[in-house]
């Protein structure tokens, strides 16, 4: 438990709630010990929390009922895949006006040599679920 609890708390008819994220601070959300990361990722890491930290779990889970299912992979089903047109249109819009080289975030896997665990975004001490075959496997939705 944080020692900063209290950040993240207000007394509502003498009771401790829950403040609304929406009023804080980056600051004070990293204070109580979250970090930035994009909704995929917490609903990636909520099913991991709900599944005992087994990513293997998050795959084999049988509550589709709950309304993170659709999402514990990590990716957006929803999401449809850009044609080639579109794809091609997006990157020319995204490119730096005075692009001579590829930073970093626009090279591809290959230029980056990237292996092929990087695709899993999961915490370091929960990497321990996954072989190296499961995490090649490709499965889990559009992104």
């Amino acid at each position: 438990m944080s020692q900063h609890r209290h950040i993240g708390l207000e007394r509502r008819d003498g009771y401790d709630v829950g403040r609304d994220p929406r009023g804080m601070s980056a600051n004070e959300l990293e204070q109580l010990g979250h970090a930035r990361m994009s909704p995929l990722r917490a609903l990636r890491l909520n099913c991991l929390d709900c599944c005992n930290g087994s990513a293997q779990e998050v795959r084999l889970c049988t509550a589709v009922d709950c309304p993170s299912w659709p999402f514990r992979m990590g990716k957006n089903p929803w999401r449809r895949k850009l044609d080639q047109e579109e794809r091609a249109a997006l990157r020319a819009r995204l490119a730096p006006k005075d692009a001579s080289a590829p930073t970093a975030a626009q090279k591809t896997g290959s230029e980056i040599d990237a292996s092929a665990s990087d695709g899993v975004r999961v915490p370091n001490d929960m990497a321990d679920d996954f072989s190296p075959t499961e995490m090649d496997n490709d499965e889990g939705g559009a992104s």
